[in-house]
């Protein structure tokens, strides 16, 4: 079975987003901004992982931001979608329409790597609500 949180998985969910956006909003936007959007959704769909700005020295990963804390927030990546959304509606410019289509992928990233074990920080940015198996 293959892992659901993999940039392959990720990125499989930013091209079906973006279709399924493109779909729904099909009566609100252009051609060109339909277009835009879905490119976003390409770009954000491993965003929150990028974002970490991280590389490997000797081995060892190191990140500027830790793993799954800021970047994987999930009222974050909530409040910041609908935030561009309106913006992309109200508006409707190039760059709108891309960060709409990137914000989308990035909240559909977080929300797949809530469903792993390690978790994703919930409310507040710093603590993750993990998920565990079995009964306790």
């Amino acid at each position: 079975m293959r892992e659901m949180s993999s940039k392959t998985a990720h990125y499989a969910a930013g091209v079906v987003l973006g279709a399924g956006v493109v779909y729904a909003t099909v009566d609100v936007f252009s051609g060109w901004q339909l277009l835009t959007i879905f490119v976003g959704c390409l770009m954000g769909s491993s965003a929150p992982d990028t974002l970490e700005i991280k590389s490997w020295i000797w081995g060892k990963r190191i990140s500027l931001i830790p793993h799954r804390t800021i970047t994987h927030w999930l009222l974050g990546w909530i409040c910041v979608c609908l935030w561009v959304a309106v913006r992309a509606v109200e508006v409707g410019t190039f760059g709108w329409c891309v960060a709409f289509g990137f914000c989308l992928s990035g909240l559909c990233h977080v929300i797949m790597d809530a469903t792993t074990p390690m978790g994703v920080p919930m409310l507040h940015p710093y603590r993750r609500s993990r998920r565990h198996r079995g009964c306790r």
